[in-house]
């Protein structure tokens, strides 16, 4: 059986894909058998009386109905198209400066005595201290990291009364009675000293206010405490604490 292709071409509005046999006649060739190929057909009966309408002087823009499909293939209107959907906008996230906590603290609690559901671990496993002043931290360590190549490094967080006791014990003329540490609220940090130290003591007092920390005046040269370069305290929440006290 010998195969024959046959194409036609005509100015209609539609084009028609067909399977045809290898004769002449209209023979389909069924699939899966030897021989089958795939061509494109003259114009159907519907296309080709479309001609003359058109020649005779139809317009480019009149409508036209779609034609009829011929059997065994498809028939696509010259004027399909595929419909086009705006993609709404995606609202993303910014992933939270330290991961599962939310910021959020309502100052209850004893010195000493603050309730684990207001206190937020610190990055590498640091101790923890209130939530409010640890997003804050964790926010100012981020800056510190840029401009550092490392983040800060911490000695002591939140200290609970008996870890107030042990302290006062072990370094009397450093620390806080206890009950009246700052560490008690879960609102100072004790910097090592690797990470407060020459530029990056200037780089902290520069910047740590503006995320709320600060090595408090009584810590500094001349104030009414022990000198204590490494001690950084949550501004805001300690005022408030001592105006209530």
């Amino acid at each position: 059986m010998t195969l024959g292709l046959g194409i036609a071409l005509a100015t209609t509005t539609s084009f028609t894909v067909a399977a045809v046999g290898g004769s002449g006649n209209d023979e389909r060739v069924q699939p899966g058998e030897a021989g089958a190929a795939v061509a494109f057909t003259g114009p159907s009966s519907g296309a080709a009386a479309a001609v003359p309408d058109r020649q005779s002087g139809a317009s480019r823009n009149q409508e036209r109905e779609p034609l009829e499909t011929p059997r065994a293939g498809i028939t696509v209107p010259r004027d399909a198209s595929m419909p086009v959907e705006e993609a709404a906008p995606v609202q993303v996230e910014a992933p939270p400066v330290l991961p599962g906590c939310d910021g959020e603290a309502t100052g209850s609690g004893l010195n000493g005595q603050v309730p684990e559901s207001e206190l937020c671990a610190l990055w590498d496993g640091y101790p923890p201290i209130r939530a409010d002043a640890a997003v804050a931290l964790a926010r100012l360590n981020l800056a510190y990291t840029e401009q550092f190549g490392e983040p800060m490094c911490l000695t002591d967080g939140y200290r609970s009364y008996a870890q107030q006791v042990a302290a006062r014990a072990a370094k009397p003329t450093l620390t806080a009675t206890p009950g009246r540490s700052n560490h008690g609220w879960g609102l100072a940090v004790d910097i090592c000293a690797d990470s407060y130290a020459g530029e990056r003591w200037d780089w902290l007092k520069a910047h740590g206010p503006e995320h709320g920390w600060d090595n408090p005046r009584w810590a500094q040269p001349g104030g009414s405490g022990p000198y204590e370069p490494w001690h950084w305290e949550f501004t805001a929440a300690v005022a408030q604490i001592d105006d209530h006290h």
